[in-house]
């Protein structure tokens, strides 16, 4: 009998979830509709909606506006995606950004800090934690702190909630989840960035409609991710797709990684920004040297971002020397090449670009040809810039808080 009571409780747990889920993908839907869409009673989901109405995990949305019929109207019911906040933090190698969200990743509050990576680990970790805390101080407290994520570069395992190896940040391994627990008093996930960017996009972008994804971020460094069938992909010791660190040169540079000729060595922000410091010279670059004033110290991976970004659609006049445009286009070739290569084995759905060099259109359509020019199929309708970048530093910490903490048990 106690088995039996177990086993009712997961499909209960499961059924939960799969009303959130549902409701998740094709918004505010009728009782009747639910029950139709995932394959249980009319009376089953009443139930099951009733106490998650109760529990502050559904909310009703009022009537569904509809035809003039007999009968009973139907009331439509969605999440309460403003019944709890997340803490989302993201440690990048210049920067840390913490903020606080709703769970349809809507920011309320937010705060940049420079990440300290000349500090212990854990002396850092306690700084996010004081800042997080004091952020968190005013927020309405009758909605639920439901957790915090946290989303680092390099190799991490989520289910130990370890930074193995932060890529430019931590060359130890660091316990993050057990030391931000102790000092939030509150349930902490740790992911890779990119991966964690993958389950923003699975929960809120589109994985609702595509089960096969490839994932590439560009910049600072590259990074990657494969979903299956709407699933995570994680391979042996907490690795997954390295784009970044595929080898194109055997005898080449240093990787940050260990090994050496990695396509990061070429195409990293860092990268390109020594070469830019070695072409420096009036006569080849007038148009560089004009924008850094006759100061190569001006060329920083920081000011190499933000001319791409606030160039918004043009191709930066400062970067229109022919030997700066030659190193840029040889570097976005050399990143469309390794991409291709994945994608003709793993044939993925659609493959998605983030990152701030893909916030420069010049880069996107220059990519895109490249990747035409290998396969013409491989255009708009399966490559494209992800419609959550704007959210990078806070999109993939919200959902994984979100789904582990109550989608996919279905409760709070």
């Amino acid at each position: 009998m106690r088995q039996i009571g177990i086993n009712l409780e997961n499909v209960k747990l499961k059924n939960r979830s799969s009303i959130l889920k549902t409701l998740n993908n094709l918004g505010p839907m009728s009782r009747k509709d639910i029950a139709y869409e995932v394959g249980l009673t009319p009376a089953a989901v009443t139930l099951l909606t009733t106490e998650m109405i109760e529990e502050r995990i559904l909310t009703e949305k009022g009537e569904l506006q509809e035809e003039r019929r007999a009968g009973r109207k139907k009331i439509l019911v969605d999440i309460d995606y403003q019944s709890k906040w997340v803490i989302a933090v993201s440690i990048e190698m210049k920067n840390t950004y913490i903020q606080i969200c709703d769970l349809k990743a809507k920011v309320l509050k937010q705060l940049k800090l420079p990440t300290r990576n000349e500090l212990p680990a854990k002396q850092f970790l306690r700084i996010i934690a004081d800042e997080a805390l004091r952020l968190y101080e005013g927020m309405d407290l009758s909605r639920e702190l439901l957790g915090m994520g946290i989303c680092i570069p390099g190799i991490v395992s989520r289910r130990k909630g370890l930074s193995i190896r932060a890529y430019g940040i931590w060359k130890s391994e660091v316990p993050v989840k057990e030391l931000m627990e102790s000092w939030m008093k509150c349930p902490v996930i740790v992911e890779n960035n990119v991966k964690a960017f993958a389950e923003g996009e699975l929960l809120y972008g589109v994985g609702k409609k595509d089960s096969n994804l490839l994932f590439l971020k560009w910049g600072p460094g590259v990074g990657s991710a494969i979903v299956i069938q709407n699933e995570l992909y994680e391979g042996k010791d907490n690795r997954a797709a390295e784009i970044g660190h595929y080898i194109i040169e055997p005898a080449g540079k240093l990787c940050r990684c260990g090994r050496k000729g990695c396509l990061e060595t070429r195409v990293s922000i860092s990268a390109m920004t020594d070469k830019l410091r070695e072409k420096f010279m009036n006569a080849d670059t007038p148009a560089l040297h004009e924008w850094a004033g006759g100061d190569e110290t001006m060329i920083t991976e920081e000011n190499f971002t933000d001319l791409l970004i606030n160039s918004n659609t043009e191709y930066p006049a400062a970067l229109s020397d022919p030997p700066v445009q030659d190193l840029l286009n040889q570097n976005i070739e050399r990143l469309a090449r390794a991409v291709v290569n994945v994608i003709t084995f793993m044939a993925p759905d659609y493959t998605v670009l983030f990152g701030s060099m893909f916030e420069n259109s010049y880069v996107e359509e220059t990519f895109l040809k490249y990747c035409m020019q290998y396969d013409e199929s491989y255009n708009h309708s399966s490559i494209g810039k992800s419609k959550l970048s704007a959210g990078i530093c806070h999109i993939g910490a919200v959902a994984l808080v979100t789904k582990e903490f109550m989608f996919e048990q279905g409760k709070n």
